[in-house]
């Protein structure tokens, strides 16, 4: 049983950071010379953990029957969300 806790703690501690990592990489400020490598690169990035915190997050919001589970699921739905909407504004 402990090791079941250890990988649904580092299955949302994934999550979290991957979240919070896309949102932060979308206030980001890229200079003009390196405009044409980094912000693709850039976006790229943001949208791989942005999918990594929605899988995730959907995962538990389907699955996962506690109230809590459906809370910790739903923010890395929004934060995958905030990024996603952040990264198509720019």
């Amino acid at each position: 049983m402990e090791s079941l806790a250890l990988l649904v703690s580092l299955i949302i501690i994934a999550m979290f950071i991957s979240g919070i990592t896309a949102i932060l990489l979308t206030f980001r400020k890229t200079k003009a010379l390196s405009n044409v490598t980094a912000k693709p690169l850039q976006r790229i990035i943001t949208i791989f953990l942005g999918l990594i915190s929605f899988i995730i997050g959907a995962q538990f919001v389907t699955q996962v029957n506690s109230m809590g589970g459906r809370v910790i699921g739903g923010f890395g739905i929004t934060t995958a969300l905030i990024a996603f909407y952040r990264v198509i504004k720019k």
